[in-house]
């Protein structure tokens, strides 16, 4: 990889506000919240109900979050769940014992998948809405894909993740999905949760916090998580500012692109990297360069690799660049707001 060696050329203003925050459900009823820039996570407090399992949640428009709780043998039922407290309160009963993920659509729709023959492992994937009111639901069609653990909304889209598939979309009128990248690696563990920011960020959790590319399926690692737990399902809080996030796309031995969203709408952001794989950090910015002072979480060692400027959304993304294979699990990068001095979530080059 050829990296750019060009100086920090910008001034130090206020900094931004706290960022969104994500709440995630695991399958034995804790809900905690977790810090996409180190996956610290905090409990928040329990559901009150711990017998059955949680196995997927959502949230609708007016910020109110649901959740699905049963087994294999009992049909699942529905509870609100309580953001600040996780105490949980039942709303209705459902005819599915299967149910894997959950997500409200457009207009307040709530979609969810369920394994037709649960518990079997390659049960048929099956794609419904459900009426909160009356708990009737409308059968869309077969998925094609087994073990649809998630789903989230995006941009009008329907994405899911699939055991053996990874990242997919879900046809919200036929229930077919497809694979959003055939070629791409997937972590090595299990997972039950992810969620996309306001901004098309896609945060992915398991026994580690990672960041999915939702065009290639790519995914870049940032930290193990303090509670490795079989996770539920994770939903974006809205807050004051969307989270200034940093991921890959593409994998090496080919053309990579960073992206980033979340930073300050028209401003220049630097992209620093250094080489090793361990625990970095935080290191100081030196004397004299544009937010002197501010912690970064790579050695001192760090470079910079270019300076990108965002669009009016503060999104941006560098050209597609070879990578070589040598990059893998040894280069971390991380972004800089120059306007603001905040600093984005570090990732290692993970595939």
């Amino acid at each position: 990889m050829r990296f750019l060696l060009t100086g920090f050329l910008f001034a130090l203003v206020l900094a931004k506000a706290p960022a969104q925050e994500i709440k995630i459900l695991d399958l034995g009823g804790n809900l905690y919240s977790i810090d996409i820039k180190n996956a610290e996570m905090q409990l928040i407090g329990s559901t009150g109900l711990q017998t059955n399992i949680w196995n997927a949640m959502a949230m609708d428009s007016q910020g109110k979050m649901y959740a699905a709780y049963g087994n294999f043998f009992t049909p699942y039922e529905i509870y609100e769940i309580d953001p600040d407290t996780g105490l949980a309160t039942f709303v209705v009963q459902t005819n599915f014992i299967g149910i894997r993920g959950m997500a409200f659509g457009p207009g307040d729709v709530l979609y969810l998948t369920n394994e037709r023959d649960a518990p079997l492992s390659l049960s048929p994937v099956d794609l419904h809405t459900l009426d909160l009111a009356t708990g009737s639901d409308t059968l869309i069609g077969e998925t094609g894909s087994n073990q649809v653990h998630c789903l989230d909304f995006h941009g009008g889209e329907l994405f899911g993740y699939a055991l053996f598939e990874g990242l997919i979309k879900i046809d919200t009128a036929t229930g077919i999905s497809t694979d959003v990248n055939p070629n791409s690696s997937e972590p090595p563990t299990l997972t039950v949760s992810f969620c996309f920011s306001d901004s098309g960020a896609l945060i992915y959790v398991d026994t580690f916090l990672w960041m999915i590319d939702p065009l290639t399926g790519t995914f870049s690692y940032i930290d193990i998580t303090q509670f490795p737990n079989l996770w539920a399902e994770a939903e974006f809080i809205e807050g004051p500012n969307d989270p200034f996030a940093l991921w890959l796309g593409g994998e090496t031995d080919g053309p990579m692109t960073v992206h980033l969203s979340g930073a300050s709408p028209n401003a220049n952001i630097a992209i620093a990297w250094e080489r090793g794989g361990g625990v970095a950090g935080p290191t100081a910015i030196p004397a004299g360069l544009p937010c002197a002072g501010t912690l970064v979480d790579l050695t001192s060692g760090m470079q910079l690799l270019t300076v990108l400027t965002t669009n009016a959304s503060g999104e941006a993304s560098t050209p597609p660049q070879f990578v070589p294979a040598g990059a893998r699990r040894t280069v971390h990068l991380q972004a800089i707001d120059l306007s603001t001095c905040e600093t984005s979530n570090r990732i290692l080059i993970a595939y």
